[in-house]
């Protein structure tokens, strides 16, 4: 297996400190030292698995001792591949190393002169700056290397081995969206969907501003025809996308299919907004008013659409324009209802009905010109 020569290199770093606070917390006993001297042997011979008993042993004796911390850390990374396990004792080193500064700028404060010469030798010779950023760099690529094994159970699709491997991840790095958005989408291929949702609902919590997780809760509720709800996580998706219609025509599709007809409307009403040429949102916002009993707000929806539906010289829905012409009709809008029913004339000159309203609305309007061009179309038409 190839290694990261940045690892090796880290292995191989001496680290050389004065007689001081962090001097003290970085001796060992006769014993300890010869175990360190052991285990690097045995590391630079390449038996790791007999160098890392050896670096535990001399970190039950000195918890905070670097080397055996960096050299534990890179056996568990480099070779080993437990990369949580290696993250650990990342961690562990940097601390370590943030408390050599935090030490230094204690002595600063009652001794400047012992601070230069503690900073000399403890920060500056072993270059700790430097080894601060490596070390934070693996740590991070720790978590990288975690995520990528849990994906490549994914892509053979052992998706219950990718679930543990990603719920160690959790365990390491509590906050990581990612990994929950991974766990969901592998119950999701399980056919979990309460587990899914959990975990897209974890998400979501960690991050208000994923949108695509607050769509897949929405899409689950749905699925199990908690409509009110699945309406709730739709329109919460709108927050971090105000310009996308789809979510609200699908709140509006949940909203109507749980019988929130108020909050279905709202919701269409966004979406056509967004939107002004979906025939279907124009539609389904005539029906709703008209459950809201708005016959007005009905007439006008559903007169957009048969505009929009005419607008490329051809009717596709010819019952819409019947529809609309009773509508009309119902609301006093003669003036308006002689132009739709002159279409409905168009797509169906047999239709006794059609004239018959046109009669009607010119009478209303005490119009005798139209009254009698269409009381001649209607006797011809009984002939």
């Amino acid at each position: 297996m190839k290694k990261n020569k940045r690892i090796i290199l880290l292995i191989g770093m001496v680290f050389v400190f004065c007689t001081s606070i962090l001097a003290i917390s970085q001796e060992l006993s006769a014993e300890g030292k010869k175990n360190l001297r052991s285990a690097n042997m045995h590391l630079g011979g390449k038996r790791h698995e007999k160098a890392l008993p050896l670096y535990e042993k001399v970190l039950e004796e000195n918890p905070n001792n670097i080397e055996a911390l960096n050299n534990t850390a890179a056996i568990y990374y480099d070779i080993i591949g437990d990369y949580a396990k290696a993250r650990e004792y990342f961690v562990r080193l940097i601390d370590v190393i943030n408390a050599t500064y935090a030490e230094y700028e204690e002595l600063m404060k009652t001794d400047e002169k012992a601070a230069k010469k503690y900073e000399k030798i403890n920060i500056k010779k072993p270059k700790l700056e430097d080894k601060l950023k490596a070390v934070i760099k693996f740590r991070d690529n720790c978590f990288t290397q975690m995520i990528n094994q849990g994906k490549l159970k994914i892509q053979t699709q052992e998706y219950e081995e990718a679930i543990e491997s990603l719920l160690r991840v959790t365990k390491v790095v509590p906050d990581s969206t990612l990994t929950y958005r991974l766990i969901a989408l592998c119950y999701d291929k399980l056919d979990d969907k309460e587990n899914s949702k959990k975990y897209f609902i974890k998400t979501s919590e960690l991050d208000p501003n994923d949108t695509y997780a607050k769509q897949q809760v929405a899409s689950l509720y749905f699925a199990e025809e908690n409509f009110e709800e699945a309406g709730n996580w739709y329109l919460a998706a709108t927050i971090n996308e105000k310009d996308n219609p789809d979510n609200y025509y699908n709140a509006g599709i949940a909203y109507k299919n749980a019988n929130k007809n108020q909050l279905a409307f709202d919701a269409f009403l966004q979406a056509l907004e967004l939107d002004p040429e979906n025939l279907t949102t124009l539609v389904t916002l005539s029906n709703l008013a008209l459950t809201l009993k708005d016959n007005e707000a009905s007439t006008l929806f559903l007169q957009k659409a048969v505009d929009l539906d005419v607008a490329d010289g051809t009717l596709d829905n010819p019952m819409y324009v019947t529809t609309l012409c009773y509508k009309l009709y119902g609301i006093s809008q003669f003036k308006d209802l002689i132009t739709y029913a002159e279409m409905w004339r168009q797509f169906d000159e047999t239709s006794v009905e059609a004239v018959q309203m046109l009669y009607n609305a010119a009478k209303e309007l005490n119009d005798k010109k139209l009254m009698e061009k269409y009381n001649k179309i209607y006797q011809k038409m009984q002939e």
